[in-house]
C-alpha cells in the first residue's frame, strides 16, 4: 500500500496534468547511482523547470513542520535548481505545488 507522500506525488501529477495537458512530469525514485537530494518531482512547462520535493504531513504535523523535515542535501539540491534559473520548493500539498508552479510560470520570462 502507497505511503502518505506517494499518494500526494501522484495527486500532485494529477492535477498538473489536468491544469497543464502537455506538461512533462518526472518521478524521482532515489537510488545510489544518483546525486542526492533531487527533488521528488521535476515539472517541465512552457520550457520552465520545476523541482518539487514533496513532504507529506504526518497526523497532527504543521505543513510548517513537515517542510522542516526538507534535508540539508535536498535544500542544496533545490538552491542549485533555482539558482540554474529554475523554480524548486518544498511542497506538502497540492495547493502548494500548483502555486509554485502558476509562479514559475508566471513571473519569469524566457528569454
Amino acid at each position: 500500500m502507497p505511503g502518505p507522500e506517494s499518494v500526494l506525488v501522484a495527486s500532485i501529477v494529477t492535477a498538473v496534468k489536468a491544469h497543464w495537458p502537455d506538461a512533462w512530469t518526472f518521478k524521482v525514485h532515489g537510488n545510489p547511482l544518483q546525486e542526492a537530494g533531487v527533488p521528488d518531482l521535476l515539472v517541465c512547462i512552457d520550457g520552465r523547470l520545476i523541482g518539487l520535493e514533496v513532504k507529506a504531513a504526518r497526523p497532527g504535523e504543521t505543513a510548517q513542520h513537515a517542510r522542516g523535515r526538507t534535508t540539508v542535501r535536498q535544500q542544496v539540491q533545490l538552491a542549485r535548481i533555482n539558482k540554474a534559473g529554475g523554480t524548486a520548493d518544498t511542497v506538502t500539498s497540492v495547493e502548494e505545488a500548483l502555486d509554485t508552479i502558476v509562479a514559475a510560470t508566471t513571473t519569469r520570462t524566457r528569454e
